[in-house]
């Protein structure tokens, strides 16, 4: 891919951004919408780490209630219900249960008033003109029907469960890329594979930054008015200030990680408790057991989260054998009949998120939001540390605020609470999906589903392509990936390695490892389109392998 970031250092911009996860993405889609000129700059792939590791669940904040955190609980039930309208094709309905035993604290008199004062809470889940969009409200259900949807939760001591909806991410990377493309499609600039070296100092404060291009060395500095640090665990690197900087606002780290196993559930996610990892000092119900969710995902379940406590350090940090070991016991302890054992781990998803305090597992309660110049005395520096993939539009939001009192000393209203993401221009979900297979009877059925769910409105250009071309209407083989879609993701989705398409641009990796066959036949498409060499699809797919499977981030 041709590209020469030299030309960069010729226009100043308003805003810089650094990193590429779903916090810089948003942070640069909102700034670009209230007509900012804005560079974003990621050292790897846009959605590279943790925001591709998540448990693929816009959470309502249900969990908040434990705290009394009605704010925090009204603000999760806000940005759910923004992206379910903003992208159904990536957001939708997904039930959880919940078994209840007893009729104590946690029991289901206990859980049917929390409940009533969540629906309270929620109402406007229900708003949607469109009714595919529209959230069910909270069940109280008896011990028979709790046994019918979960039959191999324990029986004994089962008085009753609760039933409520969460939003299931369908693609939390198409998602990433349906922020970053609306973002493009109104004027932003994207760059991956851009490492950030430096930040400019003078006098004021931050005036820019150094970034080399790791794909061809090329070096060049950029102005910038603002820089905004979204560098998700390198939030704390200084990149060349040196000094004490961000020693009033230090951010620790802590790791989280869910398995992908064999399924243990069909339609709904099945809640059950294993005992803690930490003490969460701040519940004001105090927990002897903390709530784990086996999530039916793609004929999967996706169980998570665990919490552990690791460095700050982020090129130290990996999951080891130990602790997936300790996982499994707990898991097979809390639910028995799941008898899970390390053969049935498909994949395992971990990321690095902030940390309440050094060497904690306990998860940040809040985003960051770090003023350097009010903090530090350095002027034209904001760093951002967010915590939920769901209330990252949210966070994106307070951060330009804050960019945009340091520019000009007033705000202009915030619009992407109310812009449909790319490919999330639908007025009527579940017709538009329906008139979509409807019309296209010539693929398999399948295909079109996939495409639609993954590319909303936007499955269109995929399909254009297999027209012009009807060599690119074929699948891969041993996948249901169309070719259309490698070359789409190679012309107009900033493609760099193989990678990048089998993990990020397509769901050909979402669960394991593609046969060599279908990763042959990816990479050789890709050459063509690339122009790469025989050596250098040789090593792409080497590379791939190195890097896509668990084991190579497990300490053995």
């Amino acid at each position: 891919m041709n590209r020469n970031i030299g030309e960069m250092s010729e226009q100043p911009f308003d805003i810089v951004v650094i990193g590429g996860g779903i916090n810089g993405v948003t942070c640069a889609w909102d700034a670009v919408l209230r007509g900012y000129k804005v560079a974003l700059f990621e050292r790897d792939d846009f959605g590279a780490h943790t925001s591709s590791q998540s448990a693929k669940i816009a959470h309502s904040g249900l969990r908040y209630l434990q705290h009394a955190d009605f704010r925090r609980m009204r603000e999760s039930i806000r940005e759910r219900n923004y992206l379910t309208r903003n992208a159904p094709h990536l957001a939708r309905p997904q039930p959880f249960l919940l078994p209840v035993y007893g009729h104590g604290i946690k029991g289901i008199e206990t859980m049917s008033t929390y409940m009533k004062l969540f629906d309270v809470f929620s109402l406007d889940r229900r708003s949607f003109e469109d009714p595919s969009r529209r959230i069910p409200g909270t069940k109280i259900i008896g011990r028979n029907r709790v046994l019918e949807l979960a039959p191999d939760i324990e029986p004994e001591g089962l008085t009753g469960g609760v039933v409520w909806y969460e939003s299931q991410m369908h693609n939390t990377e198409r998602l990433l890329f349906s922020f970053l493309r609306n973002a493009e499609e109104h004027g932003g600039l994207f760059f991956n594979y851009c490492e950030v070296e430096k930040l400019h100092r003078t006098n004021e404060g931050v005036s820019g930054v150094t970034v080399r291009d790791t794909t061809s060395g090329a070096v060049t500095d950029v102005p910038a008015r603002m820089v905004i640090n979204a560098t998700g665990p390198w939030v704390m690197k200084d990149l060349g200030l040196g000094g004490n900087l961000f020693n009033k606002s230090k951010v620790h780290a802590s790791k989280a990680f869910s398995l992908l196993t064999r399924p243990l559930s069909d339609s709904y996610a099945i809640s059950f408790g294993i005992k803690p990892m930490y003490e969460d000092k701040k519940a004001v119900v105090n927990k002897k057991s903390s709530i784990q969710f086996a999530i039916p995902w793609r004929n999967h379940s996706l169980i998570g989260s665990l919490h552990l406590a690791c460095d700050d350090d982020p090129e130290k940090v990996m999951i080891t054998d130990d602790e997936i070991t300790a996982y499994l016991e707990r898991i097979n302890e809390g639910y028995p009949k799941a008898k899970l054992e390390r053969r049935d781990i498909v994949n395992i998803l971990w990321g690095i998120i902030p940390a309440e305090e050094k060497g904690s597992a306990a998860p940040l309660k809040h985003y960051k939001i770090i003023d350097h110049q009010a903090e530090d005395g350095v002027a034209g520096l904001i760093s951002v540390a967010g915590v939920k993939f769901t209330t990252s539009r949210d966070v994106a939001k307070k951060t330009i605020d804050l960019v945009e009192r340091h520019l000009k000393g007033t705000c202009t209203p915030s619009k992407t609470h109310a812009v449909p993401l790319w490919g999330g221009d639908i007025r009527y979900w579940s017709e538009f999906r329906t008139e979509a297979l409807n019309r296209h009877t010539s693929y398999d059925q399948t295909t079109v589903e996939r495409l639609v769910d993954n590319y909303g409105a936007r499955y269109v250009d995929i399909l254009r392509l297999a027209e012009e071309d009807p060599a690119l209407a074929e699948c891969l083989p041993d996948t249901q990936i169309l070719k259309a879609e490698i070359v789409h993701a190679c012309r107009h989705e900033k493609v760099h390695r193989l990678s990048d398409v089998v993990l990020r641009r397509t769901d050909m990796g979402s669960l394991k490892m593609p046969s060599d066959t279908a990763l042959n036949a990816c990479a050789e498409l890709m050459a063509e389109e690339l122009g790469w060499e025989s050596q250098k699809i040789a090593s792409e797919i080497a590379d791939l392998k190195a890097g896509y499977r668990w084991d190579p981030y497990v300490a053995q």
